[in-house]
């Protein structure tokens, strides 16, 4: 696909999601331009790949976080509630319990900072992966 992990794209399709790709086939959603603007040192607006939207869906969307920032250990799990609106669950298993639900769990888990970490409302603990919500557009 020619991307590599840290990339932020767009899709040429008009529509306005943006994403950032890891190296294991997996993007993840900026909700929202707040969110975005968390992360200054990825350049802005003017850094967005644009991409084809095939390219944009062959990668799997991914919405789990844990805060790099402070190395916090846990994950969450970010539930999109409408548009530009979402919770924040903790992914509250055992590392072994979350790749026997999902072998690629730790592929799966995007590092975020502790701005973004807060802006979220916070949801009630998720207990199994299975929980997880998939997003969609």
């Amino acid at each position: 696909l020619a991307l590599v992990e840290g990339d932020v794209i767009g899709a040429l399709s008009g529509d306005p999601d943006l994403y950032i790709v890891n190296n294991y086939g997996y993007k993840r959603l900026f909700l929202n331009p707040v969110i975005f603007g968390f992360y200054g040192h990825l350049g802005g607006f003017t850094s967005v790949r644009q991409v084809a939207p095939a390219t944009r869906d062959i990668l799997k969307t991914s919405g789990l976080f844990r805060n790099c920032e402070t190395n916090d250990p846990r994950i969450y799990a970010v539930q999109v509630s409408g548009e530009d609106e979402a919770t924040l669950h903790w992914v509250n298993v055992s590392g072994q319990q979350a790749v026997a639900e999902d072998s690629e769990f730790f592929k799966k888990v995007f590092c975020v900072n502790s701005q973004e970490l807060n802006w979220y409302p916070r949801g009630a603990d998720y207990t199994s992966v299975f929980q997880v919500p998939v997003y969609s557009r």
